[in-house]
């Protein structure tokens, strides 16, 4: 019998072009509700929670996303730097993150108000704003923009 060799390499990836991504690229993001429905389609139905970013241009089209990480039931560890390195290295002029709430229940945990401050501060301070952030179910969404009134 053969042996099975899994290899990681830490802070490794690497951009790839699907042949048919899950969800198309070149949508526009206006509202919060147009990043949602991707995040829902891409991770809404997931069973543990999944960090999601949708990478867009300068006008506010997906030009692309990336499963930042995936975690337990009810946990995912995120960092902004997991977030911002592949977002600057497919040069993208701003972003949103969503994750899945797999129990079905959307409001947000003290860890997901506190991670959205600190990732709004780093992106800032790099140059990519962050759109929003949003948490998933299939059927719901919870957008930090509408709810903290980001834009006024």
């Amino acid at each position: 019998m053969g042996a099975i060799r899994v290899t990681t390499h830490r802070y490794s990836f690497q951009v790839v072009r699907e042949q048919e991504p899950a969800y198309p690229t070149g949508a526009g993001v206006t509202t919060p509700h147009d990043a949602a429905a991707i995040a829902q389609h891409v991770i809404g139905g997931q069973i543990s929670e999944v960090v999601l970013a949708l990478f867009l241009d300068a006008r506010h089209r997906v030009t692309g996303y990336a499963e930042i990480v995936r975690g337990t039931l009810n946990a995912a560890r995120l960092t902004p730097r997991d977030i911002l390195v592949p977002a600057l290295a497919v040069n993208a002029a701003a972003l949103v993150v969503a994750h899945c709430h797999p129990s079905g229940e959307l409001s947000p945990s003290r860890a997901d108000r506190q991670v959205t401050v600190v990732l709004r501060q780093a992106c800032e301070l790099i140059g990519v704003p962050l759109l929003d952030h949003l948490i998933v179910t299939e059927d719901a969404v919870f957008s930090f923009r509408e709810s903290e009134r980001w834009g006024e």
